[in-house]
C-alpha cells in the first residue's frame, strides 16, 4: 500500500535568503524562469540584478559543461537558430538534440556581426543600414539599440565591440568605422553606447589606424582588435585594447609566429595560396586567443594565459587541415581534458581529438540540409538587455 503524507503535515524548511540564493544560484535559466511562478517572493529575487550578477558569477566559473551552451546559425537565408548545452555537443555526437530559438528580428535579413559579454548577445542586422540588437537567447529578452547617426560615406568598414563597464555596471556599445575610396585612410571614427542611459557619444578619432572588421573581442574590461597601423613609412600590425571604464586605448604585443611579419601590406593578392598566414583575434573560455591559419596546411592556436605579460604567450594546440574539413577553421572550444577541440569548419561543427589526431563531424539532424553558417559558445545567464532588474535584493516570505 502506497504511504502518502497529507499536506498539513508537509513541512517545508524556512532556509536562510543567503542559503537560497546559493542554491538557486547554480541551476540553469530554464528552472529559474519557471520558479517564477513559485512566489512573489521568488519572483521578486530570481528578477533582481543581485540574483542575476550571482548566478552569471556561478555559471561563468562552473567547470560542468552543461551551463554552457552553443548556439548554432544555419548558413542561408531565411536563418534559422538552434541551442544546445557544450557537454550534449562533446558527448552526442552522432545525434546531438538541439533546440530551436525564436529571435526579434526578420530571419531574412544578413547579419553582419556578433559579439558577445555575459551571456548577452549583440546583433548587427543588414550590411549598411545597421540595426543593432541586444538579446539573451536564455530568457529571450532583446532591445532595439537607438540608431548611432554617425555620418557615412558611400563606402566604410563598420566594426563592433561590445562589453561590460565593471565599475559604472553598465554595458557598452564601440562602433568604429574608417572610411575609404580607392585607398584605405589610416583613421577610425569611434562612437561608443551606454545601455544605461540608452544614448551614443562621439570619441576621439583613432588616427594612423585601419581596424580589423572582425567583432571585437571582450577580455578583462577591454574590447581588442587587430589593428594594421600605417607611420608613413610602412603597416604594421598589433592588438589595440579599449578599456569600457575610463574609455582609453592601449596596445598589446603580439608574439613572435611562423611567416608573421609585422610590417606587412593589406589586401595582399596572395591571400588564397597555399600556406599562407591568415590570423584573428579569439576568446576560449577566459583567454585572449591568436588563431593563425596557414591556408589548407594547419591552424595554430596561440592562448594569453597571463594578460598583458611578457612572454603570456603559448602555442596551446595545431590543427592540421586535412581532406573533409572545410578552409576556414575557428576553434570554440578547448576541453582542459581529453585533448580535444570543438570547431567549426565553415559548413559544420566538428571535434578534433589531438590524441588520435582525427576529426569528427558532430551529426545535427535539424541542421543537415541548412549547413551550419556560424557557432558560437556561451554562458547562459539572465542578464537582462534593459538593466531594469531590481537592484535591491528582496527578502524572502
Amino acid at each position: 500500500m502506497k504511504n502518502t503524507i497529507p499536506n498539513d503535515q508537509i513541512h517545508i524548511p524556512n532556509f536562510p535568503l543567503e542559503i537560497v540564493i546559493e542554491i538557486l544560484s547554480r541551476l540553469p535559466v530554464k528552472s529559474l524562469l519557471k520558479f517564477k511562478s513559485v512566489s512573489k517572493s521568488w519572483l521578486s529575487l530570481v528578477s533582481s540584478s543581485h540574483f542575476s550578477k550571482s548566478h552569471l558569477n556561478i555559471s561563468s566559473r562552473n567547470n560542468n559543461l552543461s551551463h554552457k551552451n552553443l548556439l548554432l546559425l544555419s548558413m542561408y537565408l531565411p536563418h534559422t537558430l538552434y541551442s544546445c548545452t557544450l557537454y550534449s555537443t562533446l558527448h552526442e555526437k552522432s545525434n546531438l538534440c538541439v533546440n530551436k530559438l525564436n529571435f526579434p528580428w526578420n530571419p531574412s535579413n544578413i547579419i553582419a556581426g556578433v559579439s558577445l559579454c555575459n551571456g548577452l548577445f549583440l546583433i548587427c542586422i543588414g550590411m549598411y543600414n545597421n540595426n543593432l540588437y541586444l538579446w539573451n537567447p536564455s530568457t529571450r529578452k532583446n532591445k532595439i539599440l537607438p540608431i548611432s547617426s554617425c555620418t557615412k560615406c558611400s563606402r566604410c568598414d563598420v566594426t563592433y565591440g561590445f562589453g561590460y563597464d565593471e565599475l559604472n555596471d553598465d554595458y557598452k556599445v564601440v562602433e568604429i568605422y574608417g572610411v575609404y575610396e580607392i585607398h584605405y585612410v589610416y583613421d577610425a571614427n569611434i562612437k561608443i553606447y551606454s545601455l544605461r542611459s540608452n544614448s551614443w557619444k562621439i570619441m576621439k578619432k583613432y588616427s594612423d589606424a585601419l581596424f580589423s572588421s572582425d567583432s571585437g573581442v571582450f577580455l578583462n574590461g577591454c574590447v581588442h582588435w587587430a589593428v594594421a597601423h600605417n607611420d608613413g613609412s610602412c603597416i604594421y600590425w598589433d592588438i589595440v585594447s579599449l578599456n569600457l571604464e575610463n574609455e582609453k586605448f592601449g596596445n598589446l604585443a603580439l608574439p613572435s609566429f611562423d611567416g608573421f611579419d609585422h610590417s606587412s601590406s593589406l589586401g595582399d593578392s596572395s591571400d588564397f595560396e597555399l600556406g599562407t598566414l591568415n590570423w584573428s583575434l579569439g576568446k576560449l573560455g577566459d583567454f585572449l586567443c591568436l588563431f593563425c591559419d596557414y591556408y589548407k596546411v594547419k591552424l595554430d592556436v596561440w592562448i594569453m594565459k597571463e594578460y598583458n605579460a611578457k612572454g603570456c604567450w603559448i602555442k596551446s594546440v595545431s590543427l592540421p587541415h586535412v581532406r573533409g574539413v572545410g578552409p576556414c577553421i575557428s576553434p570554440l572550444w578547448i576541453s582542459d581534458i581529453g585533448g580535444e577541440v570543438l570547431l567549426h569548419d565553415g559548413t559544420c561543427v566538428m571535434v578534433y581529438d589531438s590524441r588520435n589526431d582525427e576529426y569528427k563531424r558532430v551529426e545535427i539532424r535539424e541542421m543537415d540540409g541548412d549547413g551550419v553558417g556560424a557557432a558560437t559558445v556561451y554562458a547562459e545567464s539572465l542578464v537582462s538587455p534593459y538593466l531594469d532588474s531590481i537592484e535591491n535584493t528582496p527578502e524572502m516570505q
